[in-house]
Protein backbone atom coordinates (compact mmCIF):
# COMPACT_ATOMS: atom_id res chain seq x y z
CA UNK A 1 0.00 0.00 0.00
CA UNK A 2 2.87 2.40 0.85
CA UNK A 3 4.41 1.65 -2.53
CA UNK A 4 1.20 2.62 -4.32
CA UNK A 5 0.94 5.84 -2.30
CA UNK A 6 4.56 6.73 -3.13
CA UNK A 7 3.97 5.93 -6.78
CA UNK A 8 0.85 8.14 -6.71
CA UNK A 9 2.84 11.05 -5.26
CA UNK A 10 5.61 10.60 -7.81
CA UNK A 11 3.11 10.61 -10.69
CA UNK A 12 1.38 13.70 -9.26
CA UNK A 13 4.68 15.58 -8.86
CA UNK A 14 5.78 14.63 -12.38
CA UNK A 15 2.47 15.81 -13.85
CA UNK A 16 2.61 19.12 -11.97
CA UNK A 17 6.24 19.67 -12.90
CA UNK A 18 5.42 19.00 -16.55
CA UNK A 19 2.66 21.58 -16.47
CA UNK A 20 4.93 24.19 -14.89
CA UNK A 21 7.73 23.52 -17.39
CA UNK A 22 5.47 24.00 -20.40
CA UNK A 23 5.88 27.59 -21.50
CA UNK A 24 2.68 29.60 -21.32
CA UNK A 25 2.11 31.96 -24.23
CA UNK A 26 -0.44 34.61 -25.15
CA UNK A 27 -1.25 36.87 -28.07
CA UNK A 28 -0.55 40.60 -27.70
CA UNK A 29 -2.53 43.15 -29.71
CA UNK A 30 -0.39 46.23 -30.33
CA UNK A 31 -2.27 49.38 -31.38
CA UNK A 32 0.11 51.94 -32.87
CA UNK A 33 -0.74 55.64 -32.97
CA UNK A 34 1.38 58.69 -33.82
CA UNK A 35 2.00 57.56 -37.38
CA UNK A 36 3.80 60.41 -39.14
CA UNK A 37 2.67 59.70 -42.70
CA UNK A 38 1.10 56.96 -44.82
CA UNK A 39 4.38 55.43 -45.92
CA UNK A 40 6.41 52.28 -45.25
CA UNK A 41 5.68 49.65 -42.63
CA UNK A 42 5.24 49.43 -38.88
CA UNK A 43 7.57 46.86 -37.35
CA UNK A 44 6.68 45.38 -33.95
CA UNK A 45 8.95 43.15 -31.87
CA UNK A 46 8.84 41.78 -28.33
CA UNK A 47 11.60 39.88 -26.57
CA UNK A 48 15.33 39.89 -26.01
CA UNK A 49 16.97 41.19 -29.21
CA UNK A 50 20.21 39.36 -28.32
CA UNK A 51 18.40 35.99 -28.51
CA UNK A 52 16.70 35.59 -31.89
CA UNK A 53 14.80 32.53 -30.60
CA UNK A 54 13.19 34.72 -27.93
CA UNK A 55 11.94 37.49 -30.22
CA UNK A 56 8.41 37.56 -31.64
CA UNK A 57 8.02 40.10 -34.41
CA UNK A 58 6.06 41.14 -37.44
CA UNK A 59 5.19 44.04 -39.66
CA UNK A 60 2.14 45.70 -41.11
CA UNK A 61 1.87 48.11 -44.01
CA UNK A 62 0.96 51.68 -43.10
CA UNK A 63 -2.41 52.41 -44.68
CA UNK A 64 -3.65 55.19 -42.39
CA UNK A 65 -2.28 57.95 -40.14
CA UNK A 66 -4.95 57.14 -37.54
CA UNK A 67 -3.56 53.84 -36.28
CA UNK A 68 -2.16 50.44 -37.18
CA UNK A 69 -2.90 47.19 -35.35
CA UNK A 70 -0.67 44.14 -35.21
CA UNK A 71 -1.13 40.95 -33.17
CA UNK A 72 2.05 39.30 -31.91
CA UNK A 73 1.28 35.57 -31.65
CA UNK A 74 2.44 33.22 -28.90
CA UNK A 75 4.49 35.65 -26.84
CA UNK A 76 5.73 33.91 -23.67
CA UNK A 77 3.93 35.01 -20.51
CA UNK A 78 6.17 37.33 -18.47
CA UNK A 79 7.97 40.64 -18.88
CA UNK A 80 9.52 41.53 -22.21
CA UNK A 81 10.90 44.63 -23.92
CA UNK A 82 8.70 45.98 -26.73
CA UNK A 83 10.07 47.74 -29.80
CA UNK A 84 7.94 49.49 -32.44
CA UNK A 85 9.04 51.75 -35.29
CA UNK A 86 7.85 53.05 -38.63
CA UNK A 87 10.23 51.88 -41.34
CA UNK A 88 9.82 54.81 -43.70
CA UNK A 89 12.33 53.66 -46.33
CA UNK A 90 11.72 49.89 -46.33
CA UNK A 91 15.19 48.81 -45.18
CA UNK A 92 13.81 46.81 -42.18
CA UNK A 93 15.90 48.62 -39.60
CA UNK A 94 15.52 51.65 -37.37
CA UNK A 95 17.62 54.32 -39.05
CA UNK A 96 19.80 56.48 -36.82
CA UNK A 97 21.98 59.52 -37.31
CA UNK A 98 25.71 59.70 -36.60
CA UNK A 99 24.99 60.16 -32.86
CA UNK A 100 22.79 57.00 -32.75
CA UNK A 101 19.60 59.06 -32.43
CA UNK A 102 16.63 57.47 -34.25
CA UNK A 103 15.50 59.43 -37.29
CA UNK A 104 12.37 57.32 -37.88
CA UNK A 105 9.32 57.41 -35.58
CA UNK A 106 9.72 54.80 -32.85
CA UNK A 107 8.60 53.52 -29.44
CA UNK A 108 10.37 51.39 -26.84
CA UNK A 109 9.14 49.95 -23.57
CA UNK A 110 11.61 48.12 -21.33
CA UNK A 111 9.10 45.86 -19.60
CA UNK A 112 5.79 44.93 -21.15
CA UNK A 113 3.76 42.54 -18.98
CA UNK A 114 2.28 39.64 -20.93
CA UNK A 115 -0.37 37.71 -19.03
CA UNK A 116 -2.45 34.68 -19.88
CA UNK A 117 -5.51 35.62 -21.91
CA UNK A 118 -6.06 38.78 -23.93
CA UNK A 119 -3.28 41.37 -23.93
CA UNK A 120 -3.59 44.79 -25.53
CA UNK A 121 -1.16 47.67 -25.50
CA UNK A 122 -1.47 51.07 -27.14
CA UNK A 123 1.71 52.86 -28.14
CA UNK A 124 2.43 56.27 -29.63
CA UNK A 125 5.35 56.62 -32.02
CA UNK A 126 7.71 59.48 -31.27
CA UNK A 127 10.07 61.20 -33.66
CA UNK A 128 13.05 61.50 -31.31
CA UNK A 129 15.17 63.59 -33.68
CA UNK A 130 12.41 66.20 -34.16
CA UNK A 131 11.62 66.20 -30.45
CA UNK A 132 15.26 66.86 -29.56
CA UNK A 133 15.46 69.62 -32.16
CA UNK A 134 12.41 71.30 -30.64
CA UNK A 135 14.12 71.43 -27.23
CA UNK A 136 17.26 73.12 -28.55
Amino acid sequence: MKTLRHLGWIVTVCMCTGMVCKAQTADVTVVVRGIKEVKGNILVAAGDRTDSQDVKYGMIEVTSKDSAVYVLKEVPVGRHPLYVYQDMNGNHQLDMDENRIPVEPCYRKEKMDVKEGANRIEVRLVNVKEMMGAKN
